[in-house]
């Protein structure tokens, strides 16, 4: 009887490596079948982007090849950040010339890209069905990266790193443990080295992971032992982020005069433009030091207040935002839409229908006592969204910035879709009845493969993806 159990189990643990082999068997083969289609976009943008002086493309050669020149000790204006710069100054030699230069670091970031999605890959796969994971990393790779990658540039590394710090901080909230707490700390360093944006999310987090202890305790759950020990892990969380940003930031409070100053967030962001700003702190010395002006004319929040009224500042809100909409949005034909609007707006349906079947079902209660993930997740979207909107009339720039959200917005698409309410949905056809999700995501997928194809056969050729 027992070596009958024994042949069982081992027939079963074989058939669980064949269906797990078989599945990663699919995996490569759908890599290598959509890994040319994806080179051949970037390759095409590639052409595209032969102009290294556009879009700050050629203030990050010069700090990469400052960076090669000091031995990495110098560390920039307080403007672009050094993580970027410093990765393409490991391959910098002294014999290229600029042009050069450009063309190996646009291919270094088309390698980077295809790395980060590999992780990203993993990262859905293991968390959410394979069909979904699919979904999301189309979008991620074409919509996205295949336009962001042959650019000297930051925010491919950007995205990936805000996107995974995003993604563990949500794992941390739901079920804390001392090495999530150490790489969202990590993560959201290295992030903020590459642009100086995550320092909002970290305070989201640890704003969050507060408001978890204070429920756990309220409903007793957990005992004032187990709330320290998770103090703690909070506590290692900005630890770590201190800890690897610590000599950029001493260098900035003796430089500058403050651990955190960065042109773009202390002075820039409370201009009403950018020729307002290049006569304003930049003419008055703001990246070797801090700005020589009169401290009633240096631009914060208060100043902006007492300057601006209520409708002016909606009224920049609602002109970055159409912008940034109208970047996603217009015809198919523009040589400046992404593709990505479709894709949003159709989610943001799947998600309003979602909620009401999650109120309708009765499952609040259950995702009342997640409320903090819940407000952080929120909060995130909605302030990130709306600082962006904020951001864009200053700069004119197009949807760099709103793009760092596209992971943490499928990431948290995934989540609704596979949550209790919607996983025991079913939808009868004929006599199969595959789950609601199933259906959904496969006719979005051919939605998606339309927005490749519009891709494939025209934006690559026409659009510029730098802005």
């Amino acid at each position: 009887m027992t070596l009958l159990f024994a042949g069982v189990r081992d027939r079963i643990a074989k058939g669980r490596l064949v269906v797990r082999c078989g599945r990663a068997l699919i995996a490569v083969a759908l890599a290598a079948l959509l890994l040319p289609f994806y080179l051949h976009v970037a390759n095409t943008q590639n052409g595209v982007n032969d102009d290294l002086q556009k879009n700050d493309q050629g203030a990050y050669m010069s700090f990469s090849v400052r960076a090669y020149q000091t031995n990495f000790s110098y560390t920039g204006g307080r403007n672009r950040m050094p993580l970027f710069p410093f990765l393409q100054a490991l391959f910098y030699s002294p014999d290229l010339e600029e042009e050069a230069f450009f063309e190996q670091g646009k291919m270094l970031n088309v390698g980077l890209s295809i790395l980060c999605l590999m992780v990203l890959s993993l990262a859905f796969s293991f968390k959410f069905s394979k069909l979904f994971a699919l979904y999301a990393i189309l979008v991620i790779a074409f919509l996205v990266f295949a336009f962001k990658a042959p650019y000297f540039q930051a925010e491919i590394l950007f995205y990936t790193l805000f996107g995974l710090a995003f993604i563990l901080s949500v794992e941390s909230l739901s079920a804390p443990t001392w090495l999530k707490s150490l790489g969202v700390g990590a993560l959201f360093a290295l992030a903020h080295l590459t642009k100086a944006s995550a320092m909002p999310a970290l305070l989201m987090y640890l704003s969050s992971f507060a408001l978890m202890v204070i429920s756990r305790v309220v409903r007793g759950k957990s005992g004032g032992r187990a709330a320290g020990m998770l103090c703690l892990q909070a506590l290692s969380t900005v630890l770590i982020f201190l800890l690897l940003l610590f000599p950029y930031l001493q260098e900035s409070k003796e430089r500058y005069g403050s651990h955190f100053y960065n042109v773009n967030t202390t002075f820039y962001v409370w201009y009403d433009s950018w020729e307002e700003a290049k006569a304003g702190t930049r003419a008055a010395g703001d990246r070797r030091g801090w700005p020589d002006l009169p401290d009633e004319e240096i631009p914060s929040l208060g100043k902006y207040l007492r300057e601006h009224s209520t409708e002016q500042i909606i009224d920049r809100f609602r002109s970055g935002a159409l912008r940034l909409i109208n970047f996603g949005c217009n015809l198919h034909r523009s040589k400046h839409r992404f593709g990505y609007c479709s894709q949003v707006g159709l989610n943001l349906i799947i998600i309003t229908c979602s909620l009401a079947l999650i109120a309708a079902r009765g499952h609040l209660r259950r995702a009342s006592q997640n409320f903090h993930t819940i407000s952080f997740v929120a909060l995130f979207h909605v302030i990130y969204a709306l600082s962006f909107a904020w951001y864009v009339p200053l700069t004119g720039n197009g949807p760099r910035t709103i793009l760092s959200l596209m992971i943490p917005f499928l990431w948290t698409l995934g989540i609704l879709a596979h949550s209790d309410a919607l996983d025991s949905s079913r939808i009868s056809i004929l006599r199969w009845r595959p789950r609601a999700t199933t259906v959904v995501y496969s006719v979005m997928l051919l939605t998606l493969l339309y927005e490749i194809y519009q891709v494939i056969d025209y934006r690559a050729f026409a659009m510029y993806g730098g802005e």
